[in-house]
């Protein structure tokens, strides 16, 4: 009988694809593809009591005996490749792999076989493919930077997750209102497809960023409260009223179909939000006195400096003369407006 839970499983004694010897089992998580010289770093957890052996994939082992907690394990690379990193006996009970300074590609599903994983972070130009679903179940922290490109619903992401951070081409769907309950970081970039009412977002979210064909909905005044960063490009449809923000928010963009509308005044800014791109369609924008409010308001309220940006174009009237005195202030300051 073949005992398989892995499409790559060849081998009917174990219970994972990258098995060398019957009677001991392997993992391969992931390839390092190293240049000449360049050092792998890997920062692993192990409780007591638990094994498990490194196959660097260059003739190099290393053995770590619990406990370890966050210990950095290291192999350096005499030449280029691409290299399979093996791992044997209890690897299932690893509880933290990051991943540092070389490049790595692999699969959602090879990761899986690491099923005790509760931490992954891997830096760098990484190419990490494959569906969401078969992430390890247990994870809380998933960080992936490079031209990765995980798919899948967002349904499927472990239900544990707090922080969610991955670069590249995604493809990942879904409604938010099935994210995680706990997320308080969420950011993808690719070609996303994420629907639905922001007023479903976790409420402890903290950080949104979601780019793609995304099509969210929803009435601002229904953000999670202690949203520090907002942005979504798509085509969305985001309405309501900018002094309804949260007003712990440092970075606001929103693009798409959006009919954001009104900014009622008065209203005091107590953080700034050091990028505000607001870009509606009509019949959204904001009239010609609400965005004059709002400049004299961001000029009264807050205090800018190089590298932040304010842009109020798409569907807001343009700005008046009552505006000019504040536009300077703020400019003078090293803000960077633009406006209608």
């Amino acid at each position: 009988m073949t005992f398989t839970t892995n499409p790559y499983i060849t081998n009917p004694w174990v219970t994972n694809p990258w098995v060398t010897n019957p009677w001991i089992t392997y993992c391969s998580p992931i390839d390092a593809k190293p240049t000449a010289g360049q050092t792998l770093t890997l920062n692993l957890s192990l409780p007591a009591g638990k094994s498990v052996g490194i196959d660097w994939g260059d003739g190099n082992t290393t053995e770590i005996v619990g406990p370890a907690s966050s210990i950095d394990y290291a192999n350096t690379y005499a030449d280029a490749g691409t290299y399979p990193i093996r791992m044997s006996g209890d690897f299932q009970y690893l509880t933290r792999l990051e991943i540092e300074d070389v490049e790595v590609d692999g699969t959602a599903e090879r990761l899986g076989a690491l099923s005790g994983l509760t931490f992954f972070s891997c830096g760098g130009s990484n190419t990490l493919s494959g569906d969401i679903a078969n992430l390890p179940t247990g994870l809380t922290y998933f960080g992936c930077y490079g031209s990765n490109t995980l798919s899948g619903d967002v349904a499927n992401l472990p239900t544990g997750l707090t922080y969610f951070n991955c670069g590249g081409n995604n493809t990942i769907s879904g409604d938010i209102a099935n994210l995680p309950t706990g997320l308080t970081l969420f950011r993808c970039t690719g070609s996303n497809t994420i629907s639905g009412d922001i007023a479903n977002l976790p409420t402890g979210l903290t950080y949104f960023a979601c780019y793609g064909s995304n099509t969210l909905s929803g009435d601002v005044a229904n953000l999670p409260t202690g949203l520090t960063l907002f942005g979504c490009t798509g085509s969305n449809t985001i309405s309501g009223d900018i002094a309804n923000l949260p007003t712990g928010l440092t970075y606001f963009n929103c693009y798409g179909s959006n009919t954001i509308s009104d900014y009622t005044t008065p209203h005091t800014w107590t953080t700034k939000p050091a990028t505000f791109i607001l870009v509606p369609v009509a019949p959204g924008g904001l009239s010609e006195s609400e965005i004059d409010n709002l400049l004299i308001d961001f000029d009264a309220d807050l205090t800018w400096s190089s590298g932040n940006v304010i842009t109020l174009t798409g569907a807001n009237a343009a700005r008046s003369t009552a505006s000019d005195a504040a536009v300077s202030n703020m400019v003078a300051e090293g803000c960077s407006i633009t406006t209608n």
